[in-house]
Parts: C-alpha cells; sequence; structure tokens
C-alpha cells in the first residue's frame, strides 16, 4: 500500500440536510459514452484531483472556483476529464474528454474526488433554483458518474458548501457538526439508469459524540482489497449520560459501513491491578486525534495529543503516537511519545520515521529518539514559512509562506545544517485549494501561470518544466494566443 497523508476532522461545520425536496431538478442526465474505464486496475491517488486507475487519468480540468450556475453538460473548465497513458506512463492529451460535464467545487480541501470499481465519486455545487426563483448558493450534491460518462446518479444533498466528506466503496460520509459523522449508503441503488432523486439510497448517524476524528484513502487500492485498516474511521469519543463529568473520553474505531466499532482506549487501559479512577488521575487520559499514515493494508499509525486533569484544570501532557495494525492485538500501552508538547502542524511520517514538526515556524525531524524542538534536528528554517506538502525518498517537498512556488530539501544532509534548498516549480502552484498532488515520482499542480490548468512534472527529472494535460476552454485558448502574440510583438 503506497502511503497517503490522511484527512484531520477536528471543525466546526454547518447543520447540514437533505435538500432534495426542495430543490428543482432535471430528470436525467444525457452524455455520450466514451467507453468503460478498467474496474479490474488499482486506483492510485483517491481523494484528490488527480486519479488513476490501470491505463486511465481522471482529473479536474482547470480551477474555476466557486459557480453560480451548474448545469448538467455546460461545465468544461472544472469539470472531470478522462485521458490516456501512454506506455512510458506519461498523458496521452489527445484521448483527453470530458466524462463529468458538472463543475467539481467544495471548501474542504481534503476533498476532490474518488473512482471506486465502474463509478466516479465526486461534490459539485447544487445551484438549482428554489420557488422563488433563487439559486442556490449553500448546498453541495454528492453524486457519481459512471467511467464512460452515460449514466449519472445523485445520491444525496447537503446544506453546505464547505462538508467534511470521504467517498468509500457503499458509503458517502460527511460531518454534520463537530461531533456527529453521517452518511449516504449507496449499496443499494440501481447500477443500470441515470438517477436524480436519492432513489435507492439511505441515509443515517454513523459516529455522536466525537471530539477529533481521522480518516484516510488507501493511496493504491486493489479491487479486490477488503479487510484493510483504511476501512476503519478512528474517533475520539465524548463520555455522555451518567459518565459525563468523569475526565476523560474514548479512543476508538469503526468500520464505514459501521461494524466492528472498537475501543481502543478508556479510563483504565494504563491501570495496574489494584488501581482506580478515584486514585490514579495520572494514568486517566483525554485524547485529541490529530493525524494517521497507512503503514500497510494492515497496520496504521494514529498521531494524537493527551491530556491529563489535574487542579481542576486539563493538563497537556504531549504528542504520541501508536500503530493500530489488525493482525496482532492492540495495546494503546505501545505508543511511543514525540514531543512534550503538540506543534502547530506537522506531517506523519510513520511509526519508524516520526513526523515533521512546525513549531515556531521551524520544522524539526522529531522521532521516539529526538524528543522535542532542537537545533540539532532542523530541517527548515523560520524565515521560509514552510508548509510541508510531501516526503519522496530523500527529498521534504514544500511550499513556503507565499504558497505559489514548490521547493525541496534533502532530509540526510539538512538536519540542522543550513538549507539545502532547491527550486522545484518556481511559481504558479495553487496550494489553497485541494491539497497538492504527488503520485509516485510525479507533482500535479493547478498552474495559475497558464490560466489554472493541471500541469504534471516528474521529480526525477531536472529539466522537465511541467506539462499540461486536459484541454483549455476556446476562450482560455483565445487569451493565451492574443497574450503570446503580444509578447513576441514586444520583442
Amino acid at each position: 500500500m503506497n502511503k497517503k497523508r490522511a484527512i484531520t476532522l477536528i471543525a466546526l461545520i454547518a447543520v447540514l440536510a437533505v435538500a432534495a425536496t426542495v430543490l428543482a431538478a432535471c430528470d436525467v442526465y444525457t452524455w455520450n459514452s466514451i467507453g468503460m474505464g478498467d474496474s479490474s486496475a488499482n486506483v492510485v491517488s483517491n481523494g484528490g484531483y488527480y486519479v488513476e486507475q490501470g491505463n486511465y487519468v481522471y482529473f479536474i480540468n482547470g480551477y474555476v472556483g466557486s459557480v453560480t450556475s451548474n448545469e448538467w453538460g455546460s461545465a468544461y473548465k472544472q469539470s472531470i476529464m478522462r485521458a490516456e497513458k501512454n506506455e512510458d506512463g506519461t498523458i496521452n492529451n489527445d484521448t483527453a474528454q470530458v466524462v463529468v460535464p458538472l463543475s467539481i467545487y467544495n471548501e474542504y480541501t481534503g476533498g476532490g474526488f474518488a473512482v471506486y470499481g465502474d463509478w466516479i465519486y465526486y461534490a459539485t455545487p447544487n445551484t438549482n433554483e428554489d420557488t422563488s426563483g433563487t439559486a442556490s448558493t449553500t448546498y453541495t450534491d454528492f453524486m457519481r458518474t459512471r467511467t464512460d460518462g452515460a449514466i449519472t446518479q445523485r445520491i444525496g444533498t447537503v446544506a453546505s458548501r464547505s462538508s467534511e466528506y470521504l467517498f468509500t466503496p457503499t458509503r458517502i460520509l460527511y460531518m454534520t457538526d463537530d461531533s456527529t459523522v453521517n452518511y449516504f449508503d449507496f449499496s443499494k441503488m440501481s447500477t443500470d439508469k441515470s438517477i436524480d432523486d436519492g432513489a435507492g439510497a439511505t441515509g443515517g448517524v454513523l459516529i455522536e459524540n466525537a471530539s477529533s476524528v481521522v480518516w484516510g484513502y488507501d493511496a493504491d487500492r486493489s479491487p479486490s482489497d477488503s479487510g484493510t485498516v483504511s476501512e476503519y474511521i478512528f474517533y475520539a469519543e465524548t463520555l455522555t449520560g451518567d459518565d459525563s463529568y468523569r475526565h476523560y473520553n474514548n479512543l476508538c474505531a469503526i468500520k464505514y459501513d459501521g461494524t466492528d466499532k472498537r475501543v481502543l482506549a478508556t479510563y483504565d487501559s494504563w491501570f495496574e491491578e489494584g488501581d482506580t479512577i478515584a486514585n490514579n488521575y495520572d494514568k486517566v487520559f483525554t485524547y485529541t486525534l490529530l493525524d494517521l499514515y497507512y503503514e500497510s493494508d494492515t497496520a496504521v499509525t494514529l498521531y494524537y495529543s493527551k491530556s491529563i486533569y489535574e487542579n481542576n484544570a486539563a493538563s497537556a501532557i504531549g504528542l504520541y503516537s501508536v500503530t493500530f495494525d489488525l493482525s496482532t492485538e492492540f495495546s494503546v500501552r505501545n505508543e511511543v511519545k514525540l514531543a512534550e508538547s503538540a506543534p502547530s502542524t506537522f506531517f506523519p511520517l510513520g511509526a519508524d520515521n516520526g513526523i515533521l514538526a512546525t513549531k515556531d515556524s521551524n520544522v524539526y525531524l522529531v522521532t521516539a529518539d529526538s524528543v522535542g524542538y532542537t537545533s540539532g534536528n532542523l530541517v527548515i528554517g523560520a524565515d521560509r514559512g514552510a508548509v510541508v506538502q510531501a516526503v519522496i525518498g530523500d527529498y521534504v517537498y514544500y511550499t513556503d509562506d507565499d504558497g505559489t512556488a514548490l521547493y525541496r530539501v534533502n532530509l540526510d544532509k539538512n538536519i540542522g545544517d543550513s538549507i539545502n534548498e532547491s527550486t522545484v516549480v518556481g511559481s504558479g502552484v495553487k496550494s489553497d485549494w485541494l491539497e497538492l498532488e504527488f503520485v509516485g515520482t510525479r507533482f500535479v499542480w493547478f498552474n495559475t501561470d497558464d490560466y489554472s490548468y493541471v500541469y504534471v512534472k516528474d521529480l526525477t527529472n531536472a529539466d522537465d518544466e511541467g506539462t499540461m494535460i486536459g484541454k483549455m476552454t476556446q476562450e482560455d485558448a483565445d487569451a493565451k494566443a492574443e497574450a503570446e502574440k503580444e509578447e513576441d510583438s514586444a520583442e
């Protein structure tokens, strides 16, 4: 299993509601078939703006942002396109075609779209008019389109444009507030016709009383995968009822389909024989989940902070990690302490490699052997305002405080030394929407220097300046041609 950063969910979100009953809608989604994809192939990099399935790549064709009109068939820029790969793995842009002619957009930066089997799952703004003729500015449709474009189904609608969500093979999970995970289950929906009203889908609540939640995608998923650790949602469960006054919570896991709920840690997980909650406050913890890292198909490392209750107040006691493995008996006592105080942000590297932690704008390599933030484990200085985007091989890739260029440093050569920095992409990187895409040794980004279309660059080739994939709208193509003409005249 490849590793991909997980999505952390600790945020207030507007109340969501199924809105199909109040929104006008068309009856069918008509689109010419472009031929089926390859449902038997592995899917690489679900949960962003670029996904591979076998010999095909699917991508959001450029960035527009929020839209005021989103009628089926009208979108070209910011639609989902499909293209074939050449034998050398590059994209054959001559084969690029629109497969989902809707604008794909949500404010949730951990969103994007996903491909499972014969279907593409995505979030798109619902701009249907209400009975007074006013177009919606707040609703989002969760939908799926078959990989040939011939069948499209609206699964459900929520009253938010910033809903945090996760696509799974049978359910769409989404947050209704900072403590509830809801779902749309589409496993019983018809697969042979377009559907606009969610017929066959059911909704419900997966998790209640959560104070923090983490989830993620398997970055290289086989269609035959089942029983993998990426099927689990991890959360800290707030106490209710008679125990609500107690100063601890439960660390839990549950499969996205609602089965196999597990309590991974609770008030007595650190007790010895004879201990009680009354006299062992230093062994009773409140957990806040922060992130996760997939080690393999069966193992995931969880990152969390802990606090204890003393002197009538909660007291933070550090940042920790622990590996949960489906193939072994889990024990929270196997946790590793990484720091006395949690950093402002961090990038997980896995159980054996620690984290890249940002503290006071410096980036440090923090492991169990180098707990804390010192000059000896400094990777990037505070003057860069670095935001770590990926770690590939020996290199750390990051944007600076401007956010429009991508840099890298050699991690092995950089700890405690002066910055060993090189520029990967000097300008035009859009880093303020969906998380930047790194697929194998390729970097995929929206190039704002070229009308915000998608570019791909081979990170192993210093001479590769990046190549656009997809196709421009005629308006953008004309504007580019005119700009190049004016530039030639000036020279």
